[in-house]
């Protein structure tokens, strides 16, 4: 009964407020994530999610975040924006609120999916390390913010350490990274085919010298 379900947000977001405005020395951000947003309908996604920021009421005092989470990957990373462009389109506070997503990586999509969740409009992305979570993982971050960096966007992620985040990463979590992950495996630059091999070894003797490289591979 979506009746229900409505009720059951918004008296949780209305108990919420009321805890928060208990203690007003700490500043509260709320966030509310749809956990089966990539199934739903697009309009009741939006219904309930209007709701529920009618009793926070956001604004400057009172931040909050909507995530739009793709909770099992079902579709494919273009009908993912097309929902998070309709949503951004849609939502009467836009301009109040942060978009964030939440992809995670059961086709094997999860990074194309939260690029183009930004592209279509969303503000934020939840992800992990090296696309460590739930299943197959959540969306990595590592790959994500490289990509990024490639295209000369700034993601605020730092990663000129690449080989202590591997090093961190797999203490923590007593997994190991893959040999061949984009941008951190430990053969992520290394080529085994002869016209590679020549190609990359006749690149380092044409490299020039300084910061970028200059490299012709």
């Amino acid at each position: 009964d979506k009746a229900e379900v409505i009720a059951l947000a918004t008296r949780a977001t209305r108990l919420i407020r009321q805890q928060c405005e208990q203690q007003p020395e700490t500043r509260w951000q709320y966030e509310y994530s749809p956990e089966t947003f990539c199934f739903t309908e697009p309009e009741f996604a939006l219904e309930i999610c209007e709701a529920v920021a009618d009793v926070w009421q956001p604004c400057a005092e009172r931040p909050m975040i909507v995530n739009l989470p793709a909770t099992v990957e079902v579709n494919t990373p273009n009908v993912y924006a097309d929902q998070i462009e309709y949503f951004c389109r849609h939502f009467s506070r836009r301009g109040e609120v942060c978009i964030s997503v939440h992809p995670h990586n059961d086709r094997g999509t999860g990074v194309a999916s939260a690029e183009l969740a930004v592209m279509a409009g969303a503000d934020r992305v939840e992800g992990c390390l090296f696309g460590n979570g739930e299943r197959t993982g959540n969306v990595c971050l590592v790959t994500l913010a490289m990509n990024l960096y490639s295209q000369g966007i700034d993601p605020e992620l730092r990663f000129e350490q690449m080989n202590r985040v591997v090093e961190v990463v797999e203490n923590c979590n007593q997994i190991p990274v893959h040999p061949r992950h984009p941008w951190a495996g430990s053969l992520a630059y290394t080529a085994f085919s002869g016209s590679h091999q020549d190609a990359i070894k006749k690149g380092f003797d044409a490299r020039q010298p300084g910061d970028p490289w200059q490299m012709p591979y």
